[in-house]
């Protein structure tokens, strides 16, 4: 097997990592409701980061190339391009939104509180649609590998 082929470890691997995120995303929700728990503010802020380079770091590695290996269409390439894109994006946001957690748990951020929380939920939102997606394409691979076929036939 090849460094960028999903064994079934790695699978498992990224079903907890995916895990982690929607754990992380619930957290986050909590959070919007209360943005003057600070403790937790802080705690939240320090996992972003982490829990999205962990999650990002095997599906680009490994997930993306091997979806894109047993795809059987040009339309894979653009989606994972596209994927990447979205990564970029939400780790701009994931650190946006760490400084700014940081800044309410210290009291020292000159946002409203009610800009904060939709900072936090449109955040988590997206974070869910992306697990939601790739849980997808994983799902998509698995399927096409065990019937020896490619993914969009």
């Amino acid at each position: 097997m090849d460094e960028t082929t999903l064994a079934a470890s790695d699978i498992g691997r990224l079903e907890k990592l995916h895990g982690d995120v929607l754990e992380l995303c619930l957290r986050l929700e909590a959070a919007a409701g209360e943005p003057d728990i600070g403790g937790e503010l802080r705690d939240l802020a320090e996992a972003i980061p982490q829990t999205l380079k962990s999650v990002q770091e095997l599906e680009e590695r490994l997930l993306f190339p091997d979806f894109d290996r047993h795809a059987g269409s040009c339309f894979a390439a653009m989606a994972i391009e596209r994927l990447k894109a979205e990564h970029r994006c939400d780790r701009l946001a994931a650190e946006e939104l760490s400084l700014t957690l940081k800044a309410v748990a210290e009291d020292r951020c000159g946002l409203m509180p009610e800009t904060v929380s939709r900072m936090i939920i449109g955040f988590q939102e997206a974070l869910r649609r992306h697990v939601f997606l790739e849980k997808m394409m994983l799902e998509a691979l698995i399927s096409a590998k065990s019937g020896d076929r490619d993914v969009f036939s």
